[in-house]
């Protein structure tokens, strides 16, 4: 037989509360508070780190990252050996091409949209074949024409990225670029790089003591031209795409997909 509650005492309340506070209502309406700030602080925590976990495995399966590592790990190597020889003149250019060749994935996170792998492989191509071959192991020094073929595809390479970069715009804000309003950004783009690119030798060779530029202006021109030759080429290849002609690696570029898809629009009640 239980007692019957006395007259301070709340018959639904359970026996252990009413020992704790002594039958007392006002110790009974007592209650520790739930602190709204920290249940969302918490929750705005735990998305955070499902949108990193959710892009870090998105960055891991990226078909450029595994061609990214095999790279990466050849640039350490020559690193390695620089430093253990304590040739640190050679280091520089491998140093350098460690951190440039982490532009693409950065770029990718950075924009949330999926680079091609074709165009990962053509920007590690240019990498081996420009500062690596020609200045590392010394190709210029040999065969001095041997810019000529790189400047020609450092142009076509900022074509194709230039492509790609009108397309995700295109794309997202529904732009519906003209033919030929995308002709002239690839073709501009190009020259803009050509140029930036001799502002650069030239600026290396007059304060860092570089020898860049030996031929003189007849270097400098020979490169610019080149490097337009090559993007003109790109801008010939997105002209006969948009006549309807099959063009796959224009239509990769333009046509490529988010890292992690928008939201839809929110539709308005």
């Amino acid at each position: 037989m239980h007692p019957d509650p006395g007259p301070d005492e709340n018959p639904a309340e359970p026996a252990g509360t009413r020992s704790q506070t002594g039958g007392d209502p006002q110790h009974a309406a007592v209650r520790t508070p739930v602190n709204g700030n920290d249940t969302g602080r918490e929750g705005r925590t735990a998305g955070a780190a499902l949108a990193l976990r959710s892009v870090i495995r998105s960055f891991l399966d990226a078909p450029g990252t595994r061609m990214l590592v095999p790279v990466e790990v050849f640039f350490l190597g020559f690193l390695a050996v620089a430093a253990l020889t304590q040739t640190w003149g050679d280091a520089a250019v491998p140093a350098m091409l460690i951190g440039a060749a982490l532009v693409p994935s950065a770029l990718e996170l950075a924009i949330n949209a999926r680079c091609p792998t074709w165009l990962y492989g053509c920007y590690f191509g240019f990498l081996l074949a420009g500062p690596f071959v020609g200045t590392q192991l010394g190709l210029y020094a040999f065969w001095t024409q041997w810019d000529k073929p790189v400047h020609a595809f450092s142009g076509a390479l900022v074509g194709w990225a230039t492509v790609f970069a009108l397309g995700i715009a295109d794309r997202r804000m529904q732009l519906a670029l003209p033919p030929f309003l995308m002709v002239a950004g690839v073709v501009s783009s190009g020259g803009f790089a050509a140029a930036m690119w001799e502002i650069a030798e030239f600026t290396s060779d007059r304060f860092l003591g570089t020898r860049s530029q030996n031929a003189g202006l007849e270097d400098t021109v020979t490169d610019m031209i080149c490097g337009v030759l090559g993007v003109i080429t790109v801008a010939v290849a997105v002209g006969y795409y948009h006549r309807g002609h099959p063009a796959a690696l224009i239509s990769s570029l333009l046509r490529s997909q988010d890292i992690i898809p928008s939201a839809p629009p929110r539709k308005l009640p």
